[in-house]
């Protein structure tokens, strides 16, 4: 009986990923229409530390993925270590008298797709409750650049939607897709969505099967004591204070448009 037994739990997962021959054509152009978007970003950030009467500071170098999202070189990516304040967030912890720390971003460097050229780009925004940072590439010397298409699509549990990324370098860069699929819609903290599937990669959008983005993938906190989280939800999340959602593109336009306003106002 036991083989029977794993094999009916198997079933779920294997119709979930099982895919025809017309559904992996649409995933492979959407890969195609979302690479060239998809760059790579070197980022150099110090790191201060007060435990007591001792303090102690390092340089911590790292490198994450980010989208273009306009012609002149704006870019988002995951903000959770770069402030303090996001970074806290994401490993639920709070500064106290005995210890704090303090992230300060010094450096960053872009490369589309697997080229070996870097572009200068700075910090120009970030929002440390959402997790999300905007970069701005200081010169494309003349390099043409085609901003995500954003969709007005109104999302909806069962909606299957897609994420795409970049290997390291020591893969060359490779562009790959991942998999999910709306199972909740929240209204608090805010309105968003909860995916299940392989979508993991924080700051990147999450895209519809016409590959146009339909959201950001964020974490949020519900702000619950302890004892107000069930079991259940640590089960299947793994953490008592936060979840990973699909934040709308309705949502995310607004920290777009104040981005592109702070890159304009400190060229």
């Amino acid at each position: 009986m036991r083989p029977l037994w794993l094999l009916t739990l198997c079933l779920p997962l294997y119709a979930w990923t099982q895919a025809t021959p017309e559904t992996g054509n649409a995933y492979k152009q959407v890969l195609e229409k979302v690479q060239p978007n998809i760059v790579t970003v070197r980022a150099v950030i110090k790191v201060d530390v007060k435990a007591e009467d001792e303090s102690e500071s390092s340089e911590s170098k790292f490198t994450m993925q980010g989208v273009v999202l306009t012609s002149d070189g704006l870019v988002m990516a995951s903000g959770v270590l770069l402030s303090s304040e996001s970074f806290k967030q994401l490993i639920g912890v709070e500064d106290d008298e005995s210890v704090s720390f303090t992230i300060t971003p010094q450096s960053f460097k872009v490369i589309f797709g697997s080229e070996t050229k870097e572009y200068e780009a700075k910090l120009v925004a970030t929002d440390s409750q959402l997790g999300i940072a905007f970069l701005k590439i200081t010169n494309l010397e003349g390099r043409t650049v085609t901003p995500i298409a954003f969709s007005n699509e109104e999302l909806a549990v069962g909606k299957e939607v897609l994420s795409v990324s970049r290997l390291p370098k020591g893969y060359d860069y490779a562009p790959y897709f991942s998999t999910g699929r709306i199972i909740s819609e929240v209204s608090k903290p805010r309105r968003a969505f909860l995916m299940e599937g392989n979508i993991s990669e924080l700051g990147l959008p999450v895209y519809n099967m016409k590959g146009e983005a339909v959201g950001v993938l964020v974490i949020l906190q519900h702000g619950l004591k302890d004892e107000e989280v069930d079991f259940g939800f640590r089960s299947n999340f793994g953490d008592d204070s936060r979840a990973a959602f699909l934040l709308p593109a309705a949502a995310l336009r607004p920290l777009i448009e104040q981005a592109v306003q702070r890159a304009a106002s400190i060229q």
